[in-house]
């Protein structure tokens, strides 16, 4: 069931041991990845459904999905700091028969086969401009459909781009996502950025 309980019960998986800047590395929290699910249970479905995790780092996304009732679900994380917590954190979730996490670059990651959705937080690209647009690429050839989290504001671009790749992107709507003080440039013990939640669905 997608509720609280599954919300904090990802909240207390381990998280990042080194956040790394460069990969924009934070925690979504247990609520974000509620309402991730629920818009992808909505939308396409996901008992018994194949789930994909582009840039899952410890692995929240990923085991919430397989909580909810996706039967096969693979991580892909380019970082082993985070690929190392994730696979602790699907043994702790009771969750190893039907999580897999990788170790790769979302770029080079080739499916084997057709996943029903991909839900994901890329990047923002707040370090660099457009990391998130790969993820997107990679999801769209992977699945049928993606749930993805981006920086609110990007919601034109994003349809503009997703009509260029063959598909359709409606905006669900806007959440606050917290980032806690992680880094050294950050002055306020936590702020919130607003992302929204777009949905991709190709064109058949």
């Amino acid at each position: 069931m997608i509720d609280r309980r599954l919300a904090m019960e990802l909240d207390g998986l381990e998280g990042f041991p080194e956040p790394k800047l460069s990969l924009e590395q934070y925690e979504t929290p247990g609520e974000v990845v509620r309402i991730l699910l629920s818009v992808a249970d909505r939308e396409f479905g996901l008992e018994c459904s194949r789930v994909l995790d582009l840039g899952a780092g410890t692995g929240r996304i990923g085991i919430g999905a397989a909580l909810a009732g996706a039967c096969e679900v693979t991580c892909v994380e380019v970082d082993s700091e985070a690929v190392e917590v994730a696979r602790r954190n699907v043994k702790r979730a009771d969750v190893e028969d039907r999580v897999e996490v990788v170790e790769a670059d979302v770029r080079d990651f080739e499916p084997e086969d057709q996943y029903d959705v991909t839900v994901m937080n890329p990047p923002f690209g707040a370090q660099r401009r457009g990391a998130d647009r790969p993820f997107v690429e990679v999801a769209l050839e992977a699945s049928s459909g993606v749930v993805s989290l981006h920086r609110a504001g990007t919601e034109e671009f994003w349809k503009r781009r997703a009509r260029e790749l063959g598909a359709t992107c409606d905006a669900i709507g806007v959440v606050r996502f917290p980032i806690p003080a992680m880094y050294p440039h950050h002055r306020s013990r936590i702020r919130h950025v607003d992302a929204v939640v777009l949905v991709f669905k190709k064109v058949d």
